[in-house]
């Protein structure tokens, strides 16, 4: 016999088409409606999701949390997923995710008693990899979602795998999270739901974004049942449907890797760069949080208090715009207006708990008179360029940092770059021992050469101004997209204006400062190669844009300013790199995938081409050589015919065009009418990116050496190493001291998809060491060695271990 599992729920949105505020009024009302409905009949269930909403209740409305709980006891009022919030689980960064989880996991724990099996996805705008690892190691059995199911998936339940190889059994939405709101189409929902099922049971979830119950559900039931005796319909859970699934015995099939629909390449790309200071906030404010974390750990290890009050704080703010409304983007104005005093508050601080960490180890050290300590947050050796001073008295100069640690300066080297060194040029040219770079004078487009004059980069660094006449979720354009290029493409009207061109060449870094406008319309405009515009009038962007180049570190960074004042425009940066290839490599939460490059082609009937980049870098190579692109928050990019192209801004008038994907709300906010800053940078290397480290040259792009001056007599040495983690393809996600006791966690992933004998070498003995899974749990014993650990690591595996010192 078929069996129907009816879901009544509730999907929470903490902010979107409404604020923080009204949600929570709104999803009050809500519970208490369930909780009626659950008075009146004891065959009403009804689900929850996110732990945010249970302890907002539990400190403005205590009477009804008290009621929830009793029925979360009793287990009629049910929590399905239970993190902290539903985070997008494709842009935040991975250790963000594990928060979520582990935050809203600890709260189920500790207010209720209850685990929770069921991972919900029920509206994050697609599905990472290492999610069936992160959902495993995290406590779920099960996994239920909306959004992201392959073409080849022709079954709503399938086996999912991740890159590491861990598997989940999941079940794809077919209908969404609404196929059985609409109680007088139940008949219509299970005709369409049947066609994907594997099993005689099938998942009919039956509620929307703050919807509230439907006491008429009770009564629905039973007249199936009634009209369908051979088909049972029950009121139930997602947990009941997955253990009736389990029973069915069957064998499933196996989806791998990303899941990434259709549906979401027309979406995602363009959501995801709507309002693109949030995600280039966050990533710093990520950055910033973990490495706070690290040094907070260390200074507590030698004897500081740990600011755990501070650092819980701090996550939640992360947390809260880590969910999948706020940091894509696609809300109302009012809800972004709260998360700039967000990242504000997290930035000052952390900042200050980083100052008080740094300033704490600094004293434990005898500098031997006054220098500079320098500290670097990578378990690696680095080389990198610091700066220090004032901006009038700033120095530059190269550091060799121990891993995870520090090294004290008491006297500058030689090789600096002060302002009384910089020697302003008006040369074209930018030279180094791994490059040459060319810049246009009048565009400040760049072209790079190798040593023997051979193309490394066709051009890049192009400003290209489209048209967007679209909404906060979808691109589109009234006409063929191209308004402008800086090397003179688009429509005849407009021109862009070359302001200043100047080089500033120091010892240990060059940089070319090139500034230029953009007018809307030029007099003449037609024949502009024999006629050069004389007259510019309506300007609508302010640019300046700088390029560094380093003595000994072979990457070009890039700042881009821009003060817009243009509505409706997509402003994108182009690099035609000559590297013609199906497929790029891009990082991932926790690892690397391969996405195609012209599966994304504006060919006839191809899907869409933009791509996402989700995280950092991304890399484009043949081989024999490549080109790695890494950016601090810039995560939407299309590639076609060797051409990068990386969104800065959509400039949007409306949350939704079409009334279809949300209300017509106007956000003028989003018209993006601003000053940014844009940075972002490129490293040529030789062979792929494997070969070349490119995952640990981006880290250090995005994890910058910090600077201090210091003069303590303390007992640590000049130079020291609180942490070492061997080989390089193993990344350090967290160091943080454990929830609640005494012991130090210590996370990091293999990248390469290669398996690893991982050595740990700490700053002082281990007294006990064990493996334990993400919430902090399931020990298992490691041998020790005084100061170092060694253990196998899978390809793509994020170990956690717990440490006692």
């Amino acid at each position: 016999m078929q069996v129907i599992y009816l879901v009544p729920h509730t999907h929470y949105d903490v902010a979107w088409a409404f604020s923080r505020q009204d949600y929570l009024a709104i999803n009050e009302k809500i519970l208490e409606q369930a909780l009626e409905i659950m008075d009146a009949s004891a065959e009403f269930k009804f689900c929850i999701e996110q732990t945010f909403l249970l302890e907002a209740i539990e400190k403005e409305n205590p009477r009804l949390w008290s009621r929830l709980k009793e029925r979360i006891k009793e287990g009629r009022l049910k929590i399905i997923d239970g993190q902290y919030l539903m985070p997008d689980t494709m842009l935040p960064a991975g250790e963000v995710l594990i928060r979520e989880i582990l935050f809203g996991k600890s709260y189920c724990r500790e207010k209720f008693g209850i685990e929770v099996p069921v991972a919900w996805a029920a509206d994050s705008f697609g599905m990472n990899a290492q999610l069936p690892q992160i959902y495993q190691k995290s406590g779920y059995k099960w996994l239920a979602f909306r959004r992201g199911a392959k073409h080849e998936i022709m079954q709503s339940e399938f086996l999912w795998e991740g890159l590491d190889g861990t598997t989940i059994l999941a079940h794809w939405m077919p209908l969404g999270y609404r196929a059985g709101l609409e109680l007088d189409r139940l008949e219509e929902s299970y005709s369409e739901l049947r066609k994907y099922a594997s099993t005689p049971n099938i998942l009919m979830p039956s509620g929307s974004g703050s919807m509230p119950p439907q006491p008429e559900v009770i009564g629905a039931v039973s007249d199936w049942n009634t009209a369908h005796p051979d088909i049972r319909m029950v009121i139930a859970t997602p947990e009941e449907f997955f253990e009736a699934l389990e029973k069915a015995g069957k064998s499933f099939e196996v989806a791998k890797g990303e899941l990434y629909d259709d549906e979401l390449v027309n979406v995602f790309p363009q959501v995801c760069a709507s309002r693109t200071w949030i995600v280039q906030n966050m990533r710093e404010c990520e950055g910033l949080l973990v490495t706070c974390e690290e040094f907070a750990t260390i200074a507590w290890l030698l004897g500081a208090r740990y600011p755990a009050q501070e650092l819980h704080r701090a996550w939640k703010q992360i947390l809260f715009i880590a969910f999948h409304d706020i940091i894509t983007g696609c809300g109302v104005d009012e809800i972004y207006r709260e998360a700039e005093e967000i990242f504000a508050s997290l930035k000052e601080e952390t900042s200050q708990v980083l100052s008080a960490a740094l300033s704490y180890i600094a004293r434990k050290v005898n500098t031997r008179g006054e220098g500079v300590m320098v500290f670097n947050p990578m378990p690696w050796e680095v080389r990198d360029r610091v700066e220090t001073g004032s901006e009038k008295t700033k120095v530059g100069f190269m550091v060799d940092a121990p891993p995870l640690g520090y090294k004290v300066y008491n006297a500058l080297p030689e090789d600096i770059d002060s302002e009384d060194r910089i020697v302003e040029t008006d040369e074209a040219e930018l030279e180094n021992s791994f490059f040459r770079v060319k810049v246009d004078r009048n565009s400040g487009i760049i072209e790079v050469f190798d040593r023997e004059a051979g193309k490394l980069l066709v051009r890049g660094n192009e400003l290209v101004i489209e048209d967007e006449s679209g909404d906060l979720y979808y691109h589109r354009c009234r006409f063929a997209d191209l308004i402008k290029s800086e090397s003179g493409d688009g429509l005849q009207y407009g021109s862009f204006k070359p302001r200043s061109f100047r080089v500033e060449k120091g010892r240990l870094a060059s940089k070319v400062i090139f500034e230029d406008e953009y007018y809307c319309l030029t007099w003449p405009y037609r024949l502009k190669e024999r006629f050069p515009p004389l007259l510019y009038r309506h300007k609508t962007l302010d640019i300046r844009k700088e390029v560094t180049i380093f003595r000994d570190i072979p990457r070009i960074e890039f700042v881009t300013r821009i003060d817009n004042s243009y509505p409706n425009i997509r402003l994108r940066v182009k690099f035609d790199t000559g590297i013609k290839r199906k497929v790029y490599f891009r990082e991932t939460q926790f690892g690397v995938i391969s996405e195609p490059t012209e599966y994304f082609s504006r060919t006839a009937g191809a899907k869409p081409s933009a791509i996402p980049n989700f995280m950092s870098w991304f890399d484009l190579d043949n081989g024999t050589r490549g080109i790695t692109f890494m950016n601090r928050g810039l995560p939407a990019l299309e590639i076609e015919d060797g051409s990068v192209y990386i969104t800065l801004f959509r400039s949007v008038y409306g949350l939704s065009a079409d009334g279809v994907a949300g209300p017509l709300v106007p956000t003028p906010d989003a018209l993006e009418l601003r000053k940014f800053t844009f940075e972002y940078a490129i490293e040529p290397h030789e062979g792929d990116w494997r070969q070349a480290r490119m995952y640990r040259r981006a880290q250090d792009y995005h994890h910058r050496l910090l600077p201090l001056r210091a003069n303590y007599s303390g007992d640590l040495p000049g130079e020291l190493s609180f942490l070492e983690l061997k080989p390089d393809n193993l990344i350090l996600s967290a160091l943080k001291k454990a929830e609640g006791e005494d012991r130090v966690i210590l996370r990091f992933f293999e990248t390469r998809g290669e398996a690893a004998e991982a050595e740990l070498r700490v700053f002082k003995p281990v007294k006990r060491a064990w493996t334990v899974n993400l919430l902090e749990q399931e020990a298992q014993s490691l041998e020790v060695d005084g100061q170092t650990l060694k253990l196998r690591v899978k390809p793509f595996e994020i170990v956690t271990l717990k440490l006692e010192f």
